[in-house]
């Protein structure tokens, strides 16, 4: 409990455009709302909620098993990040509006110390 508020604590409102790819498929853009030391919240589409969810799981609500690869430029960064994610959760938002959650399951050092340094300065 105390972990995840203290996450909650440190998470940067943002309006970042990503690429996501899921499952070897054509990269798509979404919409990073929210990006944390350990992780993001982006916004999607139903096409790409469909694409993201398991076989037979259309459904919002928590997601196992499922990682999707993001890449994106922080602001004032010439760096694009390439990370691995675990979804951990899908919301709808509205008819065709979703926001999943997601950790950071492969960010290399660098990504990493470019992030930390983003998250410090907005905070």
């Amino acid at each position: 409990m105390l972990l995840a508020r203290k996450q909650r604590l440190r998470r940067v409102k943002t309006a970042l455009r990503a690429s996501m790819s899921v499952r070897g498929a054509k990269p798509q853009p979404v919409l990073i709302e929210e990006i944390s030391t350990a992780g993001l919240d982006f916004l999607c589409d139903r096409g790409a909620q469909c694409r993201i969810m398991p076989e037979g799981r259309k459904v919002p609500g928590p997601v196992f098993g499922v990682y999707v690869n993001m890449v994106f430029t922080l602001p004032n960064s010439a760096t694009e990040l390439h990370t691995r994610c675990r979804v951990l959760f899908c919301h709808r938002l509205s008819q065709d509006s979703y926001r999943f959650g997601c950790e950071f399951h492969q960010l290399d050092e660098e990504a990493q110390e470019t992030l930390n340094a983003f998250i410090r300065e907005a905070l």
